[in-house]
């Protein structure tokens, strides 16, 4: 899930060079916190590193009525998920394992995919190319999740609702339209693959391997940690059943530190063992308009992916600089999270001589 502007909204500052912050460049940092924790929006957390580069920072509620929110508080990734699920993919293909270009029949049992097209590859599923019906966007399913927020849903429940309340958007291939339904797909090709659950694929080949000892995958490991309350509007989802969202496509929570060391590993060779894999990720669909890779996608010189619940992360390979922020308010808009990283960068970019 995502929210439905922040991905043609932001990084829109890439273009054009903009004059310095009348600050220095970490009280600026601040200022650009202290000014996104507006109603609707309870608290936010930045970090920004790159040459000549370092901070980490928050402002505002961990929850509305309660504590200060704090750099390092735990936060829910949501869509982010989706590059670690892209990146878990790659290093199977690494350990020949997977074939991107194989149909998803020669991994997944056929009761599961009986209703998906036959030609449907891994990549497919990776680049939003398969033409499956997004549950996740489906407004009953929305409505379904609002009305009854405790409800447990299984990953096949999704994959259920996806086949029952919608028909393929294109042929395999043919198109290109964002889809959760194509990412729970993928995690159960990690889980056939690996003979693992996805939470311990994600964690034995990605998050333990560069040290992301803050990252989990909610509900499915039990860890009695706090993150910080997400708020739906005015609705505090906190105590909300996360299953909706957390298989393939979602559901990590994690920190500022544990993204950035994420995504800085992706691009500075300390995910993968070969250079081809990275550039198998980042490289985008024509049907994209040439925008998305594999989990990331692309505006500008910054590769990124943004998530539901207000999460960000980002990388300009010429900079090698990564920004990673949150919002704890999932606003269709999300206009405060798009300023805040998109001046964040200006800052980043512009520091004072």
């Amino acid at each position: 899930m995502r929210s439905k502007l922040i991905a043609a909204a932001v990084v829109t500052v890439l273009a054009v060079a903009q004059p310095a912050a009348a600050a220095s460049p970490r009280s600026a940092f601040q200022d650009l916190l202290t000014n996104a924790v507006k109603p609707p929006v309870p608290g936010a957390i930045l970090a920004v590193n790159g040459p000549g580069v370092r901070f980490s920072g928050a402002a505002g509620k961990f929850v509305l009525g309660g504590r200060d929110l704090r750099p390092t508080d735990a936060f829910r990734a949501a869509s982010v998920t989706k590059t670690v699920t892209a990146a878990t993919v790659l290093k199977l293909v690494e350990q020949n394992k997977v074939r991107l270009d194989d149909r998803i029949s020669k991994y997944l049992d056929p009761a599961l995919i009986s209703r998906v097209d036959n030609r449907v590859t891994v990549r497919q599923l990776l680049d939003h190319t398969a033409g499956l019906y997004d549950y996740a966007t489906d407004d009953g399913f929305m409505a379904e999740v609002q009305a009854n927020p405790r409800r447990t849903w299984t990953p096949r429940d999704l994959l259920d609702w996806a086949f029952t309340h919608g028909q393929p958007y294109f042929a395999p291939g043919t198109g290109f339209h964002y889809s959760d339904t194509g990412y729970v797909l993928a995690g159960f090709v990690i889980e056939k693959v690996t003979g693992t659950p996805l939470h311990r694929a994600y964690r034995s080949l990605v998050l333990d391997p560069l040290g992301m000892s803050d990252t989990y995958l909610e509900y499915w490991e039990r860890r009695h940690c706090s993150f910080s309350h997400a708020y739906l509007g005015a609705v505090d989802t906190r105590y909300w059943n996360p299953t909706f969202d957390t298989f393939g496509g979602g559901g990590l929570v994690t920190t500022a530190k544990d993204l950035t060391t994420f995504v800085r590993g992706l691009f500075e060779g300390k995910v993968f063992r070969q250079q081809a894999t990275l550039d198998a990720m980042l490289t985008t669909t024509p049907q994209s308009g040439g925008t998305y890779g594999l989990g990331i996608e692309r505006k500008g010189g910054m590769w990124f992916h943004p998530g539901f619940w207000g999460g960000f992360i980002g990388y300009v390979p010429e900079r090698r600089l990564s920004i990673v922020a949150t919002v704890n308010q999932a606003d269709d808009t999300n206009d405060a999270l798009i300023t805040l990283v998109n001046d964040a960068y200006r800052v980043a970019t512009n520091p004072l001589r």
